[in-house]
C-alpha cells in the first residue's frame, strides 16, 4: 500500500516540477530525462535520507531578519472557518512553510510532502515512526534498511534541539503577575501567504479584469469589481527572496499589509444648543452654495414665474435643511433633555421645538410656529447678507415672504411638529 502511494507522489511531484521549470511552455527533453531520474523511487529516496532536517514551520524567523536562526515553531489546529484569516483556516497548500534557503530546501518541503501523506486512517509518518510492516516492505525494496530510514527521516519531523530564540528577532517583555515573561514576535507566513493569494484573487480575477477594462470604456458591466484600498506592499529578502523561506520565494518575495490605522471618526453631526440652536447647531458654511446660487438669481434682471420659482425652491431647500437639523435633535435625544439645568438659557420656543416632552403643545399651539418661523427666516437673511460680499439688504418684505415659506412648510410637513 506504502509503495503505491509511493509511486503515485512522486508521478505528482514529477509534474509539479516540470510545470514550474518549463514555466508553461512544452518541456524540453534534456528537461524530462532530469526529471525521470531525480523522480526515480531509489534516487529520491537517497536524496531524501541525505537532506532531511527539521526545517517546517509556520511562523518565520527570517522574515524579521534573513539572519535571525531561531527554531522552527510549527502551529496546527483544527480548521475553524470563523471568518477570519488565521492559521488554523488557511488552505492546506500554505498550511506550512520551510526554513531556511529555498534554492535548497524546496526538497524538504517534498519530503515533508511524502510523510504526512495519507494512507487511510494514518499518515506515511505514522509507518515510519512505527516501523510498519508497510514500511519495512517499501525500504527493503529500495535496497534500504528501515532503520536507518526512519532516523533520517526522523530529523525532519522531530526538533533534537530545545527551542531558542535569536538576538535579531523582535521582543516583547509580556508582564505575568510579578514577573516578565519574554516573547519572541515571528510572522506568520503562511497566513501572509494566504492573504496575498485572497487579494490576488479579488483583485485580479478575470471578471475584475473584464470589469476594468469596461470602466475604461465607459461601458456597462452587469457585476462590477470590488477595490481593496490602503494596501501596503512590502518586500521580503530584496534580490534573494529564496533566503528567507520557501513561501517567500514562491511569492517573489511579496507580501501585503491591510491598513491598520485607527479610523478617522467625524466630529457628531447632531449636537445640543444650550444657549441658541442657530448659533450652536447651523452652520453658514455648510449652505454657501445656496445662498451664491440665490444671489445670482436675484442679480439678474429678469423678472418672471421661472425666475421666481426658482429663488423660491433655493429659499425652500435652506429652510427644509434646518428643519430637518430641528428633527435629527428630536429624534436623536430623549424625551425631556432641556428640562436639566444646563439648556436653562435656550430660548422657551426653541425647547418647544426640539424636545419632545413638547409634543402635545406643538400639536394644539399655532404661537409657537409663528415664533419660529420668524426665527428662522432672520437667521436666513443674516446668512445671506455674511455669506455674500455684495449681497443686497433685505427688508421687511423679503423677510415676510421667508417667514410665511417656513410656516407652511412647519404646516405640510406635520413631522417638523
Amino acid at each position: 500500500m506504502i509503495e503505491q502511494t509511493y509511486a503515485n507522489f512522486l508521478t505528482k511531484q514529477k509534474k509539479i516540477w516540470l510545470e514550474k521549470k518549463s514555466k508553461g511552455k512544452e518541456p524540453s527533453a534534456d528537461l524530462i530525462q532530469e526529471a525521470n531520474e531525480r523522480y526515480t523511487k531509489d534516487n529520491w529516496m537517497h536524496k531524501a535520507i541525505k537532506q532531511a532536517r527539521f526545517a517546517i514551520t509556520t511562523h518565520t524567523s527570517t522574515f524579521t531578519h534573513p539572519d535571525a536562526k531561531s527554531s522552527c515553531f510549527f502551529y496546527q489546529a483544527p480548521i475553524q472557518n470563523n471568518g477570519f484569516l488565521s492559521t488554523n483556516n488557511v488552505q492546506y497548500q500554505q498550511t506550512f512553510d520551510v526554513f531556511g534557503n529555498a534554492a535548497t530546501d524546496s526538497f524538504v518541503k517534498e519530503i515533508y510532502l511524502f510523510l504526512i501523506e495519507p494512507i487511510q486512517d494514518q499518515s506515511i509518518w505514522e509507518h515510519v515512526k512505527n516501523e510498519s510492516s508497510e514500511f519495512k516492505k517499501l525500504t527493503a525494496s529500495l535496497s534500504l534498511k528501515s532503520d536507518e530510514v526512519k532516523s533520517a527521516l526522523s530529523k525532519l519531523m522531530i526538533d533534537p534541539e530545545n527551542a531558542k530564540t535569536h538576538p535579531l528577532l523582535k521582543q516583547v517583555y509580556f508582564p505575568i503577575n510579578n514577573d516578565y515573561h519574554l516573547l519572541s514576535l515571528l510572522t506568520p507566513s503562511v497566513v501572509t501567504t494566504e492573504l496575498l493569494n485572497r487579494l490576488n484573487k479579488i483583485r485580479f480575477n478575470d471578471i475584475t479584469k473584464e470589469a476594468r477594462t469596461f470602466k475604461k470604456e465607459n461601458k456597462f458591466h452587469p457585476f462590477g469589481f470590488d477595490e481593496i484600498f490602503n494596501l501596503t506592499e512590502i518586500a521580503l529578502g530584496g534580490s534573494k527572496p529564496q533566503n528567507v523561506s520557501v513561501l517567500n520565494s514562491q511569492n517573489a518575495g511579496r507580501a501585503y499589509l491591510l491598513s491598520s490605522c485607527p479610523p478617522a471618526l467625524e466630529k457628531r453631526s447632531v449636537r445640543l444648543p444650550n444657549s441658541d440652536f442657530f448659533t450652536q447647531c447651523l452652520y453658514r458654511k455648510n449652505h454657501q452654495n445656496s445662498f451664491i446660487q440665490l444671489h445670482q438669481f436675484m442679480q439678474l434682471d429678469i423678472n418672471n414665474i421661472n425666475i421666481r420659482n426658482a429663488i423660491d425652491n433655493i429659499l425652500q431647500f435652506v429652510i427644509d435643511e434646518v428643519l430637518l437639523q430641528g428633527l435629527k435633535i428630536r429624534e436623536t435625544y430623549p424625551s425631556a433633555w432641556s428640562t436639566k439645568e444646563h439648556y436653562a438659557s435656550l430660548p422657551k420656543i426653541q425647547r418647544i421645538w426640539l424636545d419632545d416632552i413638547h409634543a402635545d403643545l406643538r400639536e394644539n399651539d399655532t404661537q409657537w410656529r409663528t415664533q419660529l418661523s420668524i426665527d428662522i427666516a432672520r437667521w436666513i437673511t443674516r446668512s445671506y447678507e455674511k455669506a455674500v460680499a455684495e449681497s443686497y439688504d433685505l427688508g421687511s418684505a423679503e423677510l415676510l415672504e421667508i417667514q410665511n415659506l417656513v410656516e407652511k412648510s412647519l404646516q405640510k410637513a406635520r413631522e417638523f411638529f
